[in-house]
């Protein structure tokens, strides 16, 4: 099945439905599937068939519009990331050499083409070469093209290196819409938000859904806590798709039992056990959800938040999706026992574009590798110990970052924390904590030392604490590790 089958089925069902609105501007579902129609015309007359065609665009209609009309015409649509640097977009341009760009003005004067017959078409009403102009002069064609196995391009955030491509088909996405409802059992799907940006996957995801479902999604140009809430309390039973931190700024202003949302699901990054305390009292009428999975894998775990002697673990297992846990010799670990994650489902990516070695990497006789350590309680609830990219050696010793937040997290003096190994003569790297403070209280790193000895092997306490006043945060809300390590070494020269 095509993801646009159904939106296509609803221009005829609903015609008048609002689709798209971003408070200003709207789209039935007529409008959209119109416009959808002439882009796809337009793609065909430019020669673009099974073709990639490039977006390079902040949240606004016209995404939608082209992702949209690339999959009607049997193209692949690539979302590009406006935070990226030029070289990172010229190099991204380079290996996917897309048939057509369409850019917001700001950001297209920054492209390099080494290719000139690309055209680029501009979100604007007054250039030559706009989208409107090109728009306003196509007819809509009536027949999608051939369906494509392809559903998109997605690229991961880069935050540890080059963005790497990433190819997900319309049936992984259909399954993984099919498990949304089915473990989050929403009464109605009327109005969605996903106030994170488009390129990165949580929020395509929730848009796609949406519209997947016939309902309503309201476009956030860039989160703003007290706009989300405004919208929450117009839309009664909205369900958001949020990060952590976006949680975090939204129970800042919020008024505790005003805000009428059906659905909070949280993904990206961990949501802190205090947090989810504090969400219960504020939006105490919501269901809550934490989801754990990546743009790869797409859902692996999710939990109800008001499972309360589960608050610390990341969940059961979607239907659908087979996980192992297993030791360096890819032998499955006994219960309790932390290993490392592989998954399987119908939800999975098809592999990185272009990189193979990559691909052939990522996969171990039909089980994707996550990179991530688990272990599995009695009850087949999923508890993360830490992942591999960010585990640190201290005196021979393997620890994991994520364990040592979890710990420091329940002090109330500090509201932000990151764990990380700064090279050593003589550990190797010590254990070190980037603290945030909650307030002016601020605690000696004997204080911090003693209160880990309860929770954990002393070698896992940090040896030394490094005050900042914020964090740096990737576009999707994760924090920036390799920014914040960078910071760290800055500071220590």
């Amino acid at each position: 099945m095509n993801l646009a089958e159904p939106i296509l089925r609803y221009a005829t069902e609903q015609p008048n439905k609002i689709a798209l609105t971003d408070g200003r501007d709207s789209r039935t579902y007529s409008d959209l599937v119109m416009a959808m129609k002439k882009i796809a015309h337009g793609l065909q007359q430019n020669g673009c068939v099974h073709e990639k065609i490039a977006i390079l665009s902040t949240n606004r209609m016209e995404f939608v519009e082209v992702f949209l009309g690339a999959i009607y015409a049997g193209c692949i649509p690539i979302p590009l990331d406006p935070k990226w640097s030029t070289n990172e977009v010229t190099a991204i341009l380079q290996q996917c050499q897309p048939k057509m760009i369409f850019a917001e003005p700001a950001f297209a004067t920054n492209l390099t083409l080494q290719d000139s017959e690309i055209q680029t078409l501009t979100f604007s009403t007054e250039e030559t070469d706009s989208y409107d102009n090109w728009l306003a002069s196509l007819i809509p064609i009536a027949e999608m093209d051939d369906t494509n196995e392809l559903l998109f391009l997605g690229f991961t955030s880069g935050t540890t290196g080059i963005p790497k491509g990433y190819m997900r088909t319309h049936s992984s996405w259909i399954k993984s819409f099919e498990a949304t409802n089915e473990a989050f059992q929403f009464d109605i799907m009327e109005h969605i938000l996903a106030p994170g940006p488009f390129v990165q996957s949580l929020s395509l995801f929730a848009l796609m859904q949406s519209l997947y479902f016939g309902a309503t999604f309201h476009i956030t140009h860039k989160f703003n806590a007290t706009e989300v809430l405004m919208l929450c309390k117009q839309n009664p039973n909205a369900i958001l798709f949020v990060v952590p931190t976006m949680i975090e700024s939204m129970m800042q202003q919020a008024v505790p039992g005003q805000t009428q949302i059906q659905a909070l699901i949280s993904s990206g990054a961990k949501w802190s056990k205090e947090s989810k305390k504090r969400a219960k009292e504020i939006f105490g009428e919501a269901n809550l959800y934490e989801f754990y999975g990546s743009s790869e894998a797409s859902y692996i775990s999710y939990l109800d938040v008001y499972e309360e002697n589960k608050s610390n673990s990341v969940g059961k297992p979607f239907s659908g999706v087979q996980v192992s846990i297993r030791d360096e010799h890819f032998q499955e670990v006994p219960t309790g026992i932390i290993g490392q994650l592989y998954v399987r489902s119908d939800m999975m990516f098809l592999g990185y574009h272009h990189l193979p070695k990559e691909t052939m990497a990522a996969f171990r006789d039909g089980w994707l590798i996550l990179g991530d350590y688990m272990y599995m309680d009695g009850d087949g609830y999923l508890y993360l110990a830490g992942r591999a990219k960010n585990m640190l050696v201290s005196g021979g010793l393997n620890i994991f970052p994520e364990e040592v937040e979890s710990v420091l997290l329940q002090l109330p003096a500090i509201q932000e924390v990151m764990v990380l190994g700064v090279p050593d003569a003589y550990w190797g790297e010590q254990v070190t904590a980037i603290v945030k403070w909650n307030g002016r209280q601020r605690l000696t790193i004997k204080e911090v030392k003693d209160y880990c000895h309860q929770y954990l092997a002393s070698y896992k306490a940090p040896k030394q604490l490094i005050t900042v006043d914020n964090f740096i945060y990737t576009g999707n809300g994760k924090l920036a590790r390799k920014a914040m390590k960078d910071y760290v070494e800055k500071v220590k020269v």
